[in-house]
């Protein structure tokens, strides 16, 4: 297990540019992932959701197309255990845009 599996699964999202974003990044997922939208919590593992890597990789692109911003598909991800860690690095691309 690494050190980011042997964490604490995270109790809230990371904070976000605006008020509102998260419903909308969490509307995207779960339309793309064809979820429950009640599924989607921070401490939800990527792999309990079992969204398959196409749907996200959709996903991704419309995150991007909303909001404007590019998604690495890469390093960036590799490390994103909880639901919160891909919302942190959704937040990360916001603030760097």
């Amino acid at each position: 297990m690494t050190d980011r599996e042997d964490r604490s699964p995270p109790a809230e999202w990371p904070p976000l540019p605006e008020p509102g974003m998260i419903d909308q990044i969490l509307d995207i997922i779960a339309q793309g992932a064809k979820l429950d939208r009640a599924a989607l919590v921070p401490g939800a593992t990527m792999e309990s959701l079992g969204i398959p890597s196409l749907d996200m990789v959709d996903i991704l692109f419309d995150v991007e197309e909303r909001f404007g911003i590019y998604v690495p598909i890469g390093e960036e991800l590799v490390d994103t255990v909880y639901l919160h860690d891909l919302i942190k690095v959704l937040a990360d691309q916001m603030e760097a845009k």
